[in-house]
């Protein structure tokens, strides 16, 4: 059976729709300056290996408003790379929950490590 792993930032909502997912909160934090130093150097490796190294999904030519990405399981390289965006989150007080499916939805975007795909749920 298939697997799929989604990091949210807990908000205010209950609802995991409504949570940002990590990159976007690093990125967010690093933007307003609220990153301590000793995160700063670090953040910016890890965005560009994402950015060099995974694929991205064609977000801005389609029209995926209410979908999100979901890692497979065996994309453990990556996992590992998002727990280490993870910890820089946590470090910065963020509450990170882990959610985990092998039911993501309708699936409307796959490569080798992720699927996109649209869940009234998530």
């Amino acid at each position: 059976m298939k697997r799929y792993i989604r990091f949210i930032v807990q908000s205010d909502h209950d609802s995991p729709t409504r949570c940002t997912g990590v990159v976007a909160s690093l990125r967010l934090l690093a933007e307003a300056d609220r990153l301590p130093e000793y995160h700063v150097e670090y953040a910016k490796e890890l965005f560009e290996r994402l950015n060099n190294e995974l694929p991205c999904p064609p977000f801005s030519t389609n029209d995926w408003a209410d979908c999100v990405s979901w890692f497979k399981n065996t994309s453990k390289e990556w996992i590992t790379v998002f727990r280490e965006i993870i910890a820089i989150l946590e470090d910065s007080d963020f509450h990170v929950a882990t959610l985990t499916t092998d039911r993501p939805g309708m699936i409307v975007y796959e490569d080798e490590f992720q699927v996109v795909a649209k869940s009234p749920e998530y």
